[in-house]
């Protein structure tokens, strides 16, 4: 069995494939119709909840750090939303990818831009800022 690509349990990983390209991460994420959000938001319209995309968001840039720092079991959490902008629905069986792009490292926080699309449709954009659980020695 293949390790996960995030330390989240299995209802709430939203990579299913991650490719890391230096400053550069891709993931994607297939919304297949029988998602469990997509029943109630919202009914006869489903579309995926922007707090999910953020989070796939998330997940695609923690994947790109985890790598980039050597630390593929870091304890990673998202220190703030900088920016999002939705620019089109997420629909059920969208295939999603997320691109994110490592803008710049601050000791335990890493800033990052994202871009999310389904195809050649634009579905979001923002910047996130991650945080790295510094270990008990580090903390003080």
């Amino acid at each position: 069995m293949n390790k996960p690509l995030t330390p989240h349990g299995p209802g709430f990983r939203f990579l299913d494939s991650f490719e890391c390209l230096d400053t550069k991460g891709i993931g994607t994420w297939h919304l297949d119709r029988n998602l469990w959000f997509f029943k109630d938001h919202f009914p006869g319209n489903p579309i995926a909840p922007a707090a999910l995309l953020m989070e796939f968001a998330a997940q695609a840039a923690g994947a790109l750090w985890m790598r980039g720092c050597g630390e593929p079991d870091a304890a990673l959490f998202v220190a703030s939303i900088d920016a999002m902008r939705i620019q089109s629905a997420a629909l059920p069986d969208d295939s999603l990818t997320a691109t994110t792009t490592l803008v710049k490292e601050l000791g335990p926080l890493a800033q990052f831009e994202f871009e999310i699309t389904a195809g050649q449709r634009a579905v979001a954009k923002g910047r996130i800022t991650l945080s790295r659980q510094l270990a008990r020695s580090e903390a003080g």
